[in-house]
C-alpha cells in the first residue's frame, strides 16, 4: 500500500519484561461471591460488574510480531485527513471513505463494506456535540460470533447492496486517537490467545436503536493485557472481532483505562473508530 504499512521491531523482546503500567478495567461478575470492587457504569444496561486492576504493558516493542490472527490486534502507521473534521457527520464520512479502501488493500479482500451506524467519535474530556461518546470502560468484544453474519446482512440491505456468496467473513475495527499525545484514557488489548472460552458471555446489547449480542469479559488472571502508549495522528490501531475462519483468534477483547497515574498531565482523550465487515469470495 502506498499509505499505510506495519510498524516495525527489529528485536525479539521477552513479552515478560516489557514496560508496564498497572489500570483499573470492569469486567461481568463470573460469580455472586467473586471477591472485587463493585462497579458502576452509568448508561450502559449491563449485567453486574468488578473492577480489577491489571497489568497493561507496552506493546510498541512487538507490534512486528503481533497477529490479528493470533493476539487479535496490531497497529498501522497511517495518517487520517479528516483528523481535524469538527462537523461528526462530515467526519463520519470522511473517515469510511478513507478507511474503507485502506482495509480492502491491507487484507487483499475481495471487498468491503462499512458498518456506517456505528462510526463512533469519543472524548473523555466531555463533549456538548450530540453523539459524542465517552470512552467505554468495560472489557468486551463488539460483536458476538452469532450476531455477525446477521449484521452483515443488514448492513448489505441498508445501503443496497446485493447479496453474494463468500468464504470468508471478518469484521475488522479500526481505531484513532484525534487528540494529542499522551492520552488519559488509552485503549487496552487483551491477547486472544490468553482469553478462554467460559471468560466470554454473550448478552443481549442496543446501540443506536438496533440490538444485537455482544460479549463482555470475565476477569481472569491468566490475561495478558497491552496498550499502545502516546498515540499520535499518523498512527492506528487495527483489530479483530469477528472471523470466520474458525482458526483465527476473533477475541480481541478491549477496554479504555485510567493511565494519569503514568502520565499525569495526559490530555483528555478524543478518539474515532469504525467497523467493517471484509469479504473473500
Amino acid at each position: 500500500m502506498a499509505n499505510a504499512y506495519r510498524a516495525s521491531s527489529t528485536a525479539e523482546i521477552n513479552r515478560d519484561h516489557l514496560e508496564r503500567v498497572e489500570g483499573h478495567i470492569n469486567f461481568v461478575r463470573r460469580t455472586p461471591y467473586e471477591r472485587a470492587p463493585e462497579a458502576f457504569l452509568p448508561g450502559y444496561d449491563l449485567p453486574p460488574m468488578v473492577s480489577y486492576e491489571v497489568t497493561i504493558h507496552n506493546a510498541r516493542p512487538i507490534v512486528n510480531e503481533l497477529s490479528l490472527e493470533r493476539e487479535g490486534f496490531t497497529l498501522v502507521q497511517h495518517k487520517i485527513s479528516c483528523a481535524n473534521e469538527r462537523n461528526p457527520e462530515t467526519m463520519y464520512d470522511r473517515y469510511l471513505e478513507e478507511m474503507a479502501p485502506l482495509i480492502k488493500n491491507y487484507f487483499n479482500a475481495s471487498w468491503v463494506v462499512p458498518r456506517r451506524g456505528s462510526v463512533v467519535v469519543r472524548s473523555a474530556g466531555g463533549s456538548s456535540v450530540p453523539g459524542v461518546r465517552e470512552p467505554a470502560r468495560w472489557a468486551h468484544i463488539d460483536y458476538a460470533p452469532i450476531a455477525a453474519p446477521m449484521l452483515a446482512a443488514i448492513e448489505n440491505q441498508l445501503q443496497g447492496i446485493q447479496a453474494r456468496t463468500y468464504s470468508r467473513l471478518m469484521i475488522i475495527q479500526t481505531w484513532h486517537a484525534l487528540s494529542p499525545p499522551p492520552q488519559d484514557f488509552p485503549l487496552a488489548f487483551c491477547d486472544g490467545t490468553s482469553v478462554h472460552d467460559t471468560d466470554l458471555i454473550a448478552i443481549d446489547y442496543t446501540f443506536r436503536d438496533v440490538t444485537f449480542k455482544l460479549c463482555v469479559a470475565h476477569f481472569n488472571p491468566a490475561q495478558r493485557w497491552y496498550y499502545f502508549p502516546e498515540m499520535t495522528a499518523d498512527e492506528f490501531i487495527l483489530f479483530s472481532c469477528y472471523d470466520s475462519e474458525g482458526h483465527c483468534s476473533s477475541r480481541a477483547a478491549h477496554s479504555a483505562f485510567d493511565n494519569r497515574r503514568a502520565y499525569p498531565n495526559a490530555k483528555p482523550r478524543d478518539s474515532i473508530e469504525a467497523r467493517f465487515f471484509v469479504y473473500y469470495v
